[in-house]
């Protein structure tokens, strides 16, 4: 790697670090954070990793928003370095490395999941790490980095299931090319034990609870938003789909000079296909970005000057505050409308006061939840207002389980008066959350209740109130 290279690659996770605090959580922290504080080997809709960065960050950083932006700030750092590394593999010379790293800085994908935490995050440092190690052997590194390639794509299935659809690709992807021979080595089926011995605790977890997370799987999939897979990779990469991406994916299928990654070209379309065949959201393509970025940086390095660079920084630096709550609080709900996970950055520190203010009129009161995001926001800011351990039926914290008998008193935040009168003798409705800023989130016009004369025990109820 070059020195400009590494500058922008620490220049990217400083930025993070500087912005960090200028809006509030995610929603989605709140859950990640409360599964790290109760480790196991998968949870209802993600495998162990996150979580576990979640812990180790919250223990090293603290449980800010800053303490927690610190490892996926990292993580889009090392995204630079590992998309510039895999330019070089593929043959790019200085100038392709500093475009695959300026393109990585700035696609607003990258921007906001280099923000927050989330399983997409650490997706993309592993998945271009797989296609890095599977290009050093095309390259002809020594077999035995198949056993690394088992590592890192058990790594990746610990974060995110969908790595299936890069295993795919991949495998497909050489299969139809001359270089199938690096396939037929006995270190991939040693690769593929790794893999194997590293997912098997997650795979008995979900086993032993009917798989859950094929039940979530399925609550998300939408045959009208993977339709639209193609087209919206330019609103989830930006500019950088047309300056970097598109000519990678042409570098990658006609350029002589790249026939011996054309199992790259193919496996983009394999993961392509299998998202829209199985109703998936389009960013899960996007994780193979990274991946063409960098063949977009060796297609253009000798045939730009200086005015690429400048065109891929200038339009991340336009709109970059539309992947980054980079705009004051007041502007939130204009960003909100282009970008929805903007305003879920908003309100929480004021819903867990609202929450706390009809606590305080009923000391000792269980509180139930509608959603992770509202207990784990109760967990972690309710503590120091002296909020008790809520519940939730959302997802795993309907694993983490309910009080015993019956409570005197249940404060409700969310669902509606109809579900609650069936499973409560008297429902009053306390107040009504309202986002600040006008910012119409998902929260925004929650109701909170109180309720008593609870009709059955925590154990009878707690079945209808699962929620995936």
């Amino acid at each position: 790697m070059t020195r400009a290279t590494w500058i922008v690659a620490g220049a990217t996770t400083l930025f993070h670090l500087a912005t960090a605090n200028i809006y509030g959580y995610h929603r989605d922290e709140f859950y990640y954070l409360a599964s790290g504080r109760r480790l196991a080997w998968s949870y209802v809709d993600h495998p162990p990793l996150t979580p576990l960065l979640y812990r180790i960050g919250s223990r090293l950083f603290g449980t800010s928003p800053f303490g927690l932006r610190v490892v996926p700030a990292v993580l889009h750092g090392l995204l630079v370095v590992l998309v510039v590394l895999l330019a070089r593999e593929l043959g790019g010379d200085a100038r392709a490395q500093l475009l695959a790293a300026l393109g990585t800085a700035v696609a607003p994908m990258f921007l906001t999941t280099g923000h927050f935490l989330g399983t997409v995050t650490v997706e993309l440092s592993a998945w271009t790490l797989v296609v890095l190690l599977v290009v050093k052997l095309l390259n002809g590194a020594d077999q035995r980095l198949w056993l690394v390639v088992g590592v890192a794509v058990g790594v990746a299935l610990l974060d995110k299931s969908t790595t299936v659809f890069l295993v795919a690709g991949l495998v497909v992807g050489l299969l139809a090319v001359s270089e199938r021979s690096i396939l037929f080595s006995w270190w991939v089926p040693v690769g593929a034990a790794v893999t194997a011995v590293m997912v098997t605790p997650t795979v008995l977890w979900q086993a032993r609870r009917g798989w859950p997370q094929l039940d979530f799987a399925s609550t998300l999939r939408s045959y009208g938003d993977s339709v639209l897979t193609v087209p919206l990779q330019f609103v989830l990469l930006g500019a950088v789909s047309v300056l970097l991406v598109l000519p990678g994916i042409l570098w990658l299928f006609r350029d002589p000079g790249a026939d011996r990654y054309r199992a790259l070209g193919i496996a983009f379309v394999v993961v392509v296909v299998l998202v829209m065949a199985t109703g998936g959201k389009p960013y899960y393509a996007a994780a193979f970005a990274p991946v063409l970025i960098a063949a977009g940086g060796v297609a253009l390095a000798d045939r730009t000057g200086w005015v690429l660079p400048v065109l891929i920084v200038g339009l991340g630096v336009l709109f970059a505050p539309f992947s980054l709550p980079l705009l004051p609080l007041r502007a939130a709900e204009a960003t909100r409308r282009l970008n929805p996970e903007l305003g879920e950055m908003v309100g929480w520190p004021h819903l867990v006061d609202v929450v706390a203010d009809v606590y305080a009129e009923h000391p000792g009161a269980t509180i139930l939840t509608a959603n992770y995001s509202e207990a784990g926001s109760i967990e972690l800011i309710g503590a120091d207002r002296g909020l008790p351990q809520p519940i939730s039926g959302h997802n795993t914290y309907w694993y983490w389980g309910h009080p015993e008998g019956r409570s005197d008193t249940t404060i409700v935040v969310g669902y509606s008066r109809e579900f609650l009168e069936a499973r409560f003798g008297r429902v009053e409705r306390a107040a009504t959350f309202r986002a600040p800023f006008g910012v119409h989130n998902l929260e925004d016009g929650t109701a909170i209740w109180v309720c008593h004369d609870q009709r059955s025990d925590w154990a009878a109820l707690w079945p209808g109130l699962r929620r995936i």
